[in-house]
């Protein structure tokens, strides 16, 4: 008699982030990565149980930013759908976008107006921060809340930094940049023009041109930077923008998408922002610093409790080996890795190890000699029930190179998990 058919039981996902963690091999540590050098007995036993492989996260030898890398990993083609970095700061700060909202970076600056220009004397107005800027932030929120026929929102973000939306119709993100830039006092704010000969990048850099004025004309007069100009400080009395981009009108979220709940515990707001426009929800947690001395054992504990809460894919991301790479450091990028590989192993003590496929990978590979991202692939390691084995024993750029795997683009990855989790996307019949 045969056995009555049950199905497959479906699996839950954690995916580790190592941002930055690829490398080159260096002199100072044998012609070894810093990844080859650490130990980390969790990495290399997960390694050896699993299948392993390297990933360009967008193409080969591009090199990805933290935000497209990470747009890629949750798998979206960062070609496509990348909103640029306004509405990624403004989505990690917490603004809720919608769907076509222009968000752009914006300082407080200090400026002077000469012959009907704006000259820039200061464009972080004497790094203004803490209460005094977001008080001056609600009161440009309070006074400007339409343009023509734009909806106009603002937001404090960090220090003398701010983030500006507008939402409405006939609105382009192919617009220049306010800010003069880094080391241009004296010059003048830079007119905002159109980027394209489309009527709406033209309605747009006429309402960013108008805002900067109004704003200007609030500023300048506000009670808070007369008493600053009084007390020797430089008044906070215009902002500058830059960055825009727009939030694509086809970005379909990633719950519906992948038909699965997600969660990311992370350590910047470049990566809650990535997240919340796509639809993952998120955190930063306390204790993490997004550098060397992060508090690991927060930031697993916070994905902890978002696995046991019933999120089907925890992603965890640790910035500390991103940090170490742009400093040159191998020796702190060998010791956080081992931290987190400690780390990981009394995480998986908690989880269910038989139902729970576990990842371990990079946004992008920052090597210590470069100081910057490279386009060199990164490593891959997926372990858990079901996964195929290969001969691989260790886990870093040499050893998963071997991996049966092979080369994947970043896209590939989560498409892959979901396979693994018996939750495929399926195309044709």
């Amino acid at each position: 008699m045969n056995e009555v058919w049950k199905p497959k039981t479906t699996h839950k996902a954690v995916i580790v982030i190592l941002d930055g963690v690829g490398d080159r091999p260096l002199e100072e540590l044998g012609e070894k990565t810093p990844l080859q050098v650490a130990k980390k007995p969790t990495l290399d036993m997960l390694a050896s149980r699993g299948i392993t492989g390297i990933m360009d996260l967008i193409e080969p030898g591009i090199r990805p930013g933290t935000d497209t890398g990470h747009l890629a990993l949750f798998g979206y083609d960062p070609y496509m759908y990348y909103p640029g970095r306004g509405p990624i700061e403004a989505a990690g700060i917490g603004l809720d976008l919608q769907p076509g909202d222009l968000a752009l970076r914006a300082n407080f600056a200090t400026v002077e107006e000469k012959n009907g220009a704006l000259l820039v004397l200061d464009r972080r107005a004497g790094r203004i921060h803490g209460e005094e800027a977001e008080e001056l932030t609600a009161f440009l929120g309070k006074n400007i809340k339409k343009i023509e026929d734009v909806e106009v929102f603002f937001k404090h973000a960090t220090a003398h930094r701010l983030v500006v939306v507008l939402r409405g119709n006939g609105l382009s993100a192919a617009v220049s940049d306010s800010d003069p830039g880094t080391a241009m006092e004296g010059k003048p704010i830079r007119q905002v023009e159109p980027l394209s000969g489309d009527p709406d990048a033209a309605k747009t850099a006429k309402i960013l041109n108008q805002l900067l004025w109004e704003a200007y004309e609030l500023l300048k007069d506000h009670p808070l930077n007369r008493e600053r100009s009084m007390k020797g400080l430089l008044p906070a009395n215009a902002i500058i923008t830059r960055g825009a981009g727009m939030v694509p009108r086809n970005i379909v979220p990633f719950t519906r998408l992948f038909s699965s709940t997600a969660y990311v515990v992370c350590e910047e707001a470049t990566v809650l922002g990535i997240a919340r426009i796509i639809g993952i929800d998120g955190e930063i947690p306390e204790g993490s610093t997004a550098d060397l001395d992060t508090d690991i054992n927060s930031i697993f504990q916070a994905a902890l409790n978002a696995y046991e809460k019933g999120y089907e894919i925890v992603f965890i991301h640790i910035k500390g080996t991103d940090i170490a790479g742009h400093d040159a450091n191998p020796k702190g990028k060998i010791e956080i890795i081992e931290k987190v590989d400690k780390a990981l192993g009394e995480f998986l003590k908690k989880i269910d190890r038989n139902n729970t496929i576990i990842t371990v990978t990079a946004d992008h590979s920052t090597p210590c000699n470069v100081r910057d991202h490279s386009g060199d692939p990164v490593p891959v390691l997926i372990s858990g029930p079901g996964v195929r084995r290969d001969s691989v024993e260790k886990f870093d750029e040499i050893s998963c190179a071997q991996g049966g795997l092979g080369r994947i683009k970043g896209t590939n990855l989560i498409r892959i998990i979901l396979d693994l989790m018996n939750k495929p996307l399926m195309h044709g019949e």
